[in-house]
């Protein structure tokens, strides 16, 4: 995925996640009931995954902080591919 589309999918799950959350589901149980975070767990470091559940869960598109989660994953990605 390019750069674009990763940032493009961050907001369609958090779309997803708010229409969720509107239509009365508890947040607890999406995220029992959902594996759609887990796959970004092999393309963040530990310390940024937490920050990337909060973006989703509260809907932040601020500009920084999704450049912040999408450098870290295009990282990850380049290690992973070299090796």
């Amino acid at each position: 995925m390019t750069r674009q589309e990763i940032k493009d999918y961050i907001f369609c799950i958090q779309d997803y996640f708010k229409n969720c959350i509107d239509s009365g589901i508890e947040v607890d149980t999406i995220l029992d009931n959902s594996t759609i975070l887990d796959e970004f767990e092999d393309y963040l470091p530990e310390s940024e995954y937490p920050i990337f559940v909060i973006t989703i869960l509260n809907g932040f598109k601020t500009e920084s902080i999704i450049a912040n989660i999408l450098d870290c994953i295009e990282l990850k990605k380049v290690i992973y591919e070299s090796n």
